[in-house]
This record gives C-alpha cells, sequence and structure tokens, in this order.
C-alpha cells in the first residue's frame, strides 16, 4: 500500500491544482487500489481579507497592492493554470475567499461516511465555480447534500463542533514540519514538490516504483498566500 499525505486548504488554487493531477496520476497508474491518501488541513485565508465580502479581483487591488490591470493579469495566470494543467475551468477572480474552517470539518466527515471525494468535489465546485462562500453553513449543507450526506449529520456535525480537534492537530503538524507552502505531499515519507501537473510528462521516481507519477513546475504566483 501507498501512503501519500497531503496538506491542502480548499480555497488555494494550487492547492486544487495539486489534488486534481494527484488524482489523474493515480487514475492513469491504475493505483486506485494501492493508494491511501490522507487530506489534511491548511486554512490560509487571512482575517484582513474579510468574509466574503469581496471578490478576489478586489482582493488583489486593496489588499494586495496589484493595479486592475496587474490584479487581471494575475488572475489570469491562474485561470490559464488551471486550465491548461488541470483540464479546470473557473474564474479565480470573481471567487469569494472566506473562512473555511468548517468546510474542512465537512470534508472530514465525508471522508469517515466513504464520501470523500465527492465531499472535496462538491466544495471545491461551490467555491471556484459558484464562487460561494465556503463561511456560509447552508452552502455548506447544499454542498454535502450533493455529495451524498444526510442534511440531519451535517447540521449536527456544524452544531457539535465534529472534528475541530483533528483540523487542529493537522494545522499544528504543519507547522511542526516547518512547512512553508500548500500543496505539500508526501509520498512513502518523501516530500514531493508541490506543484504536480499532467502524469504523462515526467515519471517522478517515488510515484513509479511503486508509487505515483507526475511532472511538476513551482506554481509561485502568489507566495504570500501560502
Amino acid at each position: 500500500m501507498i501512503n501519500i499525505v497531503l496538506w491542502a486548504d480548499l480555497q488555494c488554487p494550487f492547492c486544487y491544482v495539486g489534488e486534481t493531477n494527484l488524482q489523474h496520476a493515480i487514475e492513469e497508474l491504475g493505483l486506485q487500489d494501492q493508494v491511501r491518501l490522507d487530506i489534511k488541513s491548511r486554512e490560509i485565508h487571512r482575517p484582513e481579507d474579510g468574509d466574503g465580502d469581496m471578490e478576489m479581483f478586489e482582493i488583489f487591488q486593496q489588499k494586495d497592492g496589484f493595479t486592475p490591470e496587474g490584479a487581471r493579469a494575475q488572475i489570469e495566470k491562474i485561470n490559464t493554470m488551471g486550465r491548461e494543467e488541470a483540464g479546470l475551468h473557473f474564474d479565480f477572480g470573481k471567487v469569494h475567499e472566506s473562512n473555511d474552517h468548517d468546510a474542512h470539518r465537512l470534508y472530514k466527515l465525508g471522508r469517515d461516511c466513504n464520501l470523500g471525494p465527492q465531499v472535496r468535489k462538491a466544495l471545491h465546485d461551490a467555491y471556484f465555480v459558484n464562487c460561494e462562500k465556503l463561511a456560509d453553513p447552508e452552502v455548506l449543507v447544499k454542498a454535502g447534500k450533493a455529495a451524498g450526506l444526510e442534511e440531519d449529520l451535517i447540521r449536527r456535525m456544524l452544531k457539535e463542533g465534529w472534528y475541530e480537534n483533528e483540523v487542529a492537530n493537522d494545522e499544528l503538524e504543519y507547522n511542526a514540519l516547518a512547512i512553508e507552502s500548500v500543496p505539500y505531499f508526501i509520498v512513502d515519507q518523501e516530500v514531493i514538490p508541490e506543484h504536480l501537473t499532467k502524469v504523462s510528462d515526467v515519471n517522478y521516481p517515488s510515484m513509479t516504483n511503486p508509487s505515483v507519477a507526475g511532472q511538476y513546475r513551482h506554481g509561485g504566483i502568489l507566495h504570500d498566500w501560502t
């Protein structure tokens, strides 16, 4: 069994691309039954960016100091990265980043109900495609239900604080390992460069013998986010 540990945020486009290409790599290599994937929480939302009241295009200008032209250029780089490297289609300038702490808890509920990938996809769709706020409990309920979870179970989890300790422990472990950015992959205790792209381009040794494969590039468009 191949053990993969991944730290990722649900609102980070680099994480979204990395996760997607990791899944593509596993599928292309036919390793679905040989991989145990443990996705850990890393929250990168900055309180000064508000709670989803501004689109990312505005945040780039007001909080990160970009001109309108510079913001559009950076957003287009991110949109292009998603399309060309992972086949993902979104407009990052229109997303509403917010506190996604409860969304990380929802993912862990889905994982324990054998619906982890479905919940993660629903959360990514809510944020990147529908431009919804992951801080909104009703958005989380809708995403969870779309993934196959029972509404009562979702609302109990949100109300009763399930998985609070696990999310906190993920963050503590991230800091203890002195990780500097996400996505961050460990495959059978070997660190993999964080920006996986298409598996067919370059085989990464630890992932084909017998682990996972992938070409990588360092994303790094907005390092201060990670």
